[in-house]
């Protein structure tokens, strides 16, 4: 039986996060998340993940209609797939399609699920977002051992307070052996006053010194807080 999806949108964007930011890409966001974080910027894709009803909360897509989709968009390099939490559903066979179509495939993922070895060879760009505490939930973060398997990675973390926060996150890096190289901060999305926030945050980091990289979420300095762009 062909692999299906629960979608929750498709649209053609600019990334806006991470090391591949700047670079145009399709974006497939596939519904249900198992985190129910504070700031999410996407929680139409799991609020209602307990009574959820197709055709309205998500739609159910093979890989052949979201070719089928990505045929109709302007041209793009890269393929973002992203959630709620991609790695709840078996993406394998969509995203070995797309490889195979000569796109550069992004998985956006909280990183509590480790991927299998198949799925490690073909992913171009892992965008693993763990959480702080600042997501207003206690979870247990294991120690990310599959990320030893690929140099494919970049670690992404959402600040809001960084005199609590930055020390947090050096905490969870260097606890696990993780190079600093790899890690991106971002203030978060949903302040109202982002251009301060953004500043803020870098000038936290500049003084206390830490080597991580300050990014913003360039889809939010340009076009707000937009859905399916």
């Amino acid at each position: 039986m062909a692999a299906t999806f629960q979608i929750s949108e498709v649209f053609t964007s600019i990334q806006g996060e991470g090391e591949v930011i700047g670079i145009p890409s399709h974006f497939i966001r596939l519904y249900r998340c198992d985190l129910t974080c504070s700031w999410c910027d996407s929680k139409y894709t799991w609020l209602r993940q307990d009574q959820a009803v197709e055709g309205k909360d998500y739609t159910v897509m093979g890989v052949e209609q979201l070719q089928e989709w990505l045929a109709k968009e302007p041209k793009a390099p890269l393929v973002t797939l992203t959630g709620g939490e991609p790695m709840l559903q078996p993406i394998l066979p969509l995203v070995a399609a797309l490889e195979a179509q000569g796109y550069q495939v992004v998985i956006e993922t909280n990183g509590r699920y480790t991927p299998e070895q198949a799925l490690l060879d073909v992913v171009h760009h892992w965008a693993v977002s763990p959480k702080l505490k600042n997501a207003g939930m206690e979870v247990q973060w294991g120690p990310l051992d599959w990320l030893g398997k690929t140099q494919n990675y970049y670690l992404k973390f959402v600040v809001c307070d960084p005199p609590i926060d930055l020390p947090e996150v050096q905490e969870f890096v260097e606890s696990r052996g993780l190079p600093s190289t790899k890690v991106i901060l971002q203030p978060n999305g949903l302040a109202p006053d982002y251009e301060a926030v953004l500043l803020h945050l870098a000038d936290a980091v500049r003084g206390r010194g830490v080597p991580y990289r300050v990014l913003p979420q360039l889809h939010r300095q340009l076009w707000g807080l937009q859905r399916g762009i």
